[in-house]
């Protein structure tokens, strides 16, 4: 397959990440990645708005979302969701290292007052840790919950991975990050995710399967690693390929972390 982007170490694929990972051959220290929270689309069930949500305000509240990515609509049935990112885990599962670990951002998903884990997309791969991501704050006030203000980063890890040294351990497993607003993507996650994952791991080689605004491929080109990253929306590939033609700066005000 015929890359979108190719420079500097950094290789962009635009296309389904699961018709372009089986064409993947080298073999990736660390893979980081936010897939889609399966947020979007006004008739999806999870998202059906409570009794004493109004469905004026429903549509304004979830407006960035309300009709996915584009070419994803981000409104599978829940168990259709749960096969999909099993499938994608699994493909990237089979592209690490013997040393290499998956860095998975997801969330706790509250859903018709009950709760859904990021830990039903799990294929069965060994979790070595759950980090907790610190957003510093939340917009979801409902009567039928506590506002989330966190996310995970679930660690899946082959037998041979560790962190790069001691030090790396001082970053603990919860992360203080501030999220990014204001930005042309619809949920993009900071710099400072990704930087952290390559920084305390030591990575040089990093696959990103939903790469987005190329947030993961930044991340590794400031810290000199290769990277690939696949997308399946075209005006992401865009943004992507513009921020790393961009000599690496960050853009949207971000910072590494």
């Amino acid at each position: 397959m015929r890359p979108y982007y190719q420079a500097g170490g950094v290789t962009l694929y635009h296309g389904d990440c699961l018709d372009v990972l089986p064409t993947l051959t080298e073999r990736f220290d660390l893979v980081v990645t936010s897939p889609p929270y399966n947020l979007g689309g006004a008739s999806n069930d999870s998202l059906r708005p409570s009794r004493r949500r109004s469905a004026k305000r429903w549509g304004n509240a979830r407006a960035p979302l309300r009709d996915g990515y584009g070419a994803h609509g981000d409104d599978l049935p829940w168990p259709d969701y749960v096969a999909w990112q099993r499938a994608v885990l699994s493909a990237c599962w089979a592209l690490l290292a013997d040393d290499g670990a998956i860095f998975y951002n997801h969330k706790p998903l509250l859903r018709d007052r009950g709760l859904r884990l990021p830990l039903e997309c799990n294929p069965g791969l060994p979790l070595r840790q759950i980090v907790t991501w610190d957003r510093g704050g939340g917009f979801n006030f409902e009567l039928s919950h506590y506002c989330p203000v966190t996310e995970w980063v679930l660690v899946f890890a082959r037998p041979g991975f560790d962190l790069r040294d001691r030090a790396a351990s001082k970053a603990t497993d919860l992360w203080r990050i501030v999220p990014d607003v204001n930005t042309p993507h619809p949920a993009p996650f900071p710099l400072a995710v990704p930087a952290t994952a390559i920084e305390t791991t030591g990575a040089r080689s990093v696959l990103d399967p939903f790469a987005g605004s190329g947030t993961t491929l930044v991340a590794a080109k400031l810290a000199g690693a290769t990277a690939v990253g696949i997308e399946l929306e075209e005006r992401f590939c865009e943004m992507a390929a513009r921020r790393l033609d961009q000599g690496v700066l960050p853009l949207f005000g971000e910072a590494a972390g």
